[in-house]
């Protein structure tokens, strides 16, 4: 068995390799041991020895014993890490980063012992890329109200998240797909009340359960550390479909035809309101929510004066109606419905529409009515 030690302090290695050496011997394990005092070269002595552990010293100063497990899981994800730390409080990140153990400073041979056990009766047990996953074949993300994964032609489902942030964190690298997120921007989004280093290392175990559950999915999504490790980039295989991405290149795509297809763009307003992620109450997400509802709007305004023009006007004015629940100001939307229950002969609601929304207007935003509805109005002989 190949053990990689990893500490900056050069007695600490001298004794580790000379505990772990006599605990092997103990346990008639045969073992390979490399000492490395200088964490920089963890990586490229990983990827050309291939060790079966990693003793992982948490606090070194050139890089964290957290970011070299985070870099493993991503590189390496079969070898096994042992954290060492003198503080008992960082035994919580070590299990969630997936660490088969840790040992606390000063080293107790007992306590080394157990360790070395349980990696010894690891190694028998499948890894996780060894376990059945879903098929990988085709996948599509909903993200209209709550972030759900469809399989195929199967229901969708809520992913197995472990915590709400790396939901969150899922949620928010998702919608910056493609591009650079730098470490320091999700650290003062999720974690803006921690430290520096509990916040990292909520980071590194937010991303590696992430990483965790897109596996068991069978999900083709990615996320790599990038920029001498400082951010991270999610990108989306070829057979996952992001739902809302693909409604508005449908919907496009029908509105750019000669003439639009009208009859597709009715299908695909009713199919999506552009309700980006809405059950979760991200305030990062507000501003794409709101692009998808204007989206919406600006062609749920075309469809509806299209389908007056075709004589559909009590399916027009469901649409206004509708228009104006998202959008309540819009001076044209509401004298469109004032002139269709005229043409309706839906006199009755007249009145009381155009009361409705002089109170809107005057309540919310201390004005008059738009002068358009007022001259309507006026033109009607309609008193307030």
């Amino acid at each position: 068995m190949r053990l990689l030690l990893v500490d900056d302090e050069r007695l600490a290695l001298i004794l580790l390799e000379k505990e772990l050496r006599s605990v092997a011997e103990k346990s008639g394990v045969p073992v390979e041991i490399v000492a490395l005092q200088s964490p920089g070269s963890v990586m490229a002595e990983a990827e050309k020895w291939r060790p079966d552990v990693v003793f992982l010293d948490i606090h070194m100063p050139e890089i964290s014993g957290l970011q070299i497990a985070e870099m493993l899981q991503e590189r390496r994800p079969e070898i096994m890490v042992v954290f060492m730390t003198a503080f008992d409080s960082y035994a919580l990140e070590a299990f969630e980063l997936s660490a088969i153990d840790y040992v606390l400073k000063p080293l107790v041979r007992d306590r080394l012992e157990k360790t070395f056990k349980r990696i010894v009766a690891r190694r028998e047990v499948p890894d996780i890329e060894e376990l059945p996953v879903q098929d990988t074949k085709s996948h599509v993300i909903l993200c209209s109200g709550t972030l759900l994964v469809q399989s195929g032609i199967g229901e969708p489902e809520l992913p197995k998240w472990r915590t709400a942030k790396a939901q969150e964190l899922f949620a928010y690298l998702l919608l910056r797909r493609g591009a650079t997120v730098h470490k320091s921007t999700i650290l003062e989004l999720l974690f803006p009340e921690l430290g520096m280093k509990p916040a990292m290392a909520r980071l590194y175990t937010a991303i590696y359960q992430i990483r965790q559950c897109m596996a068991l999915m069978g999900l083709d999504i990615t996320i790599q550390n990038i920029s001498m490790q400082e951010a991270y980039i999610l990108r989306v295989g070829e057979n996952v479909t992001i739902e809302n991405e693909r409604w508005e290149q449908e919907l496009l795509v029908a509105a750019e035809q000669e003439p639009p297809l009208y009859n597709r763009i009715e299908e695909l307003l009713a199919d999506y309101d552009g309700g980006y992620l809405r059950d979760h109450d991200y305030v990062w997400a507000e501003g794409e929510q709101a692009r998808l509802s204007g989206l919406w709007m600006s062609h749920a305004r075309k469809l509806a004066a299209y389908l007056e023009t075709q004589g559909r006007e009590d399916e027009a004015l469901k649409l206004y109606v509708r228009l104006q629940e998202m959008d309540p100001y819009q001076e044209s939307d509401g004298l469109a419905i004032l002139k269709l229950y005229e043409r309706l002969g839906q006199y009755d609601k007249i009145i009381g529409y155009t009361t409705q929304l002089e109170n809107l207007f005057m309540e919310e935003l201390g004005l008059p009515l738009p002068p358009s509805i007022a001259a309507w109005r006026e033109e009607r002989g309609l008193r307030s």
